[in-house]
């Protein structure tokens, strides 16, 4: 009957650091929470790109890019349905590799937590990668995450959806074999 929303939001400095904030409205529309959202990650540096998803509970993981540290990093956050971040204060890290992760995508585990998998490019070219969290916000796989897809040349702009067991299916766009005319798709569960 109503719905959790996520937003990168410049309001703490116009030019140079965007925050996370998330707003619940009803099935009316009417604003839940605090007037103009609730902050999900004020740390300093930028943090763009959410998405989030249904925790099952009443409120919402949410992930995002992160530049906190060195490199662009990837970040989680639980929010309840009254609009109380549930994790470590500014998230949990999901990915701080060396080199840049960005553009997050994520699905539900069906137990409560969530797969994300995001662009990578810790190695050569651009790869793509996952991880799974659990309720409480920590990795159950390989720190930094498992890779999904490090083949040659470039593959980038990850998208996942459950695949009903606990896992998940992912999709991304795929230069290995279209160097120089365009891209292909490629899947992996």
């Amino acid at each position: 009957g109503g719905a959790i929303i996520t937003w990168m939001d410049d309001r703490s400095n116009l030019t140079t650091v965007s925050d996370i904030y998330a707003q619940r409205i009803n099935a009316n529309g009417i604003v839940q929470w605090t007037v103009d959202g609730v902050p999900i990650c004020t740390a300093s540096s930028d943090q763009w790109s959410p998405t989030l998803l249904s925790d099952g509970i009443g409120g919402a993981i949410i992930t995002w890019s992160d530049s906190r540290s060195f490199g662009k990093n990837i970040y989680a956050q639980r929010i309840d349905s009254g609009g109380v971040t549930q994790w470590t204060p500014d998230g949990v890290p999901v990915c701080e590799a060396a080199s840049d992760q960005s553009f997050p995508t994520i699905a539900s585990d069906g137990n409560d937590g969530a797969i994300i998998t995001w662009d990578d490019s810790r190695g050569a070219n651009n790869d793509v990668y996952a991880q799974h969290i659990n309720t409480s916000g920590a990795a159950q796989w390989t720190a930094n995450g498992v890779a999904i897809s490090t083949a040659v040349i470039h593959q980038f702009l990850p998208t996942i959806v459950s695949d009903g067991q606990g896992g998940a299916i992912v999709t991304w766009e795929d230069r290995r074999n279209t160097a120089t005319t365009g891209y292909d798709l490629y899947a992996q569960q």
